[in-house]
């Protein structure tokens, strides 16, 4: 097992975007089974949500916060391992559920197979937690997707629960995916 004294964790610069692109587009293929989604649908989605220009943007907005983690040492020091991406809530809400404008959203937390395991899900969900508390946030939301039971699990370890249904496009397949609530 990895210790978390392994990982470097910090605020990404404009500077990271490309590696945080590849990293990311990367860790959802592996995750959500890319052989699943027609090839073309794919690469459009990929190209649009987890583009590197995309992340340049979101890193120089105020509105998100980011925190990545990289190794610290050996042959593949300094390569990105996990991130998170916290901002505006874009989440189909349930009626009753506070506007928008309290809220914000757990958008991705992603990390890498050598990493998970070693407790850095759970420091940058703590982290996720204190500045969503921080911006003045009632509640973080996030969506998952059904089948993932793993990441389920976790999200419910910290306080989040089920409340909602966000289908998620990718080209012409929609994932059922659920949105989850921590109030804060």
């Amino acid at each position: 097992m990895t210790r978390v004294a392994d990982w470097q964790i910090t605020n990404p610069t404009v500077d990271d975007a490309a590696d945080l692109s590849a990293m990311a587009q990367q860790s959802f293929c592996e995750t959500f089974f890319a052989m699943n989604y027609p090839p073309d649908d794919l690469a459009q989605f990929l190209a649009e949500a987890m583009s590197a220009s995309r992340y340049e943007k979101q890193i120089s907005d105020p509105n998100f916060a980011l925190r990545i983690v990289r190794r610290s040492h050996g042959d593949e020091r300094g390569r990105i391992v996990a991130f998170i991406k916290l901002g505006p809530n874009e989440l189909p809400m349930p009626p009753g559920e506070p506007p928008p404008s309290a809220t914000w959203e757990l958008h991705q937390l992603y990390v890498r197979e050598e990493a998970k395991g070693s407790g850095i899900a759970d420091m940058l969900m703590h982290w996720a937690i204190d500045e969503a508390r921080a911006r003045g946030a009632i509640a973080l939301y996030l969506s998952v997707f059904v089948e993932n039971h793993r990441a389920q699990r976790f999200y419910a370890r910290h306080g989040f629960a089920e409340i909602g249904k966000n289908p998620f496009r990718i080209g012409n397949v929609i994932d059922d995916d659920r949105v989850w609530r921590l109030m804060l």
